[in-house]
């Protein structure tokens, strides 16, 4: 197996490098953050390669009304699809809107002020097109969501790289509890995570 993390042009130049030299023949590639470069390097991209998108983005977000808004117009205005930044965008800016929705709501409407704000967001959930995103680790002030990872499949009807054996983790599954540093659960076995 060989995994790596790289992401835009050093992943794109990995790729291309890698796959004429048949690494993908010889080993198991594994992407923990791809998808944002399956559009640009299309069937260059070798079939089976597991990939992640640090989330349930792209081709590998699940079915909802938030999701299909994102999509849907981010596909019409752009010619592409959207991939792990339009999300990660979305997810925030709805993010602020939530905070500054709570905010107003406990000052009487008038413009919150930066104290007024971080309290707002602290512990904070909401929607996003990518899955639920909330404010539970550090004491509330940082975020943890759902994740995906699949398999590239290149698809010559509609010459794209489609991702299959799609696999969901519930964000309780893959991050650790408040309180608990990352490595130190793992070393002890992932105790406390809550996966389907």
């Amino acid at each position: 197996m060989v995994y790596s993390s790289l992401w835009g042009g050093d992943l794109q130049a990995f790729v291309l490098q890698s796959a004429p030299r048949g690494l993908p023949k010889r080993s198991q590639l594994v992407f923990s953050a791809a998808d944002h470069v399956l559009p640009p390097l299309g069937d260059k991209m070798p079939d089976g390669t597991i990939i992640g998108a640090r989330g349930a983005y792209g081709l590998m977000s699940q079915k909802s009304p938030l999701n299909d808004w994102l999509f849907k117009g981010y596909e019409a205005a752009n010619g592409v699809y959207p991939v792990q930044a339009a999300y990660r965008m979305t997810q925030a800016i709805l993010g602020l809107k939530a905070a500054v929705e709570k905010a107003m709501s406990k000052n009487g409407g008038k413009k919150p002020s930066t104290d007024e704000m971080v309290a707002a967001m602290t512990g904070l959930e909401w929607p996003s097109p990518g899955g639920l995103i909330q404010m539970k680790l550090a004491d509330g002030h940082q975020a943890i969501q759902p994740i995906a990872f699949s398999r590239t499949k290149y698809n010559p009807d509609l010459k794209r790289v489609d991702l299959v054996d799609i696999q969901y983790f519930a964000a309780e599954c893959v991050n650790p509890p408040p309180g608990v540093k990352s490595l130190d659960w793992i070393k002890g076995g992932m105790q406390g995570a809550k996966c389907n």
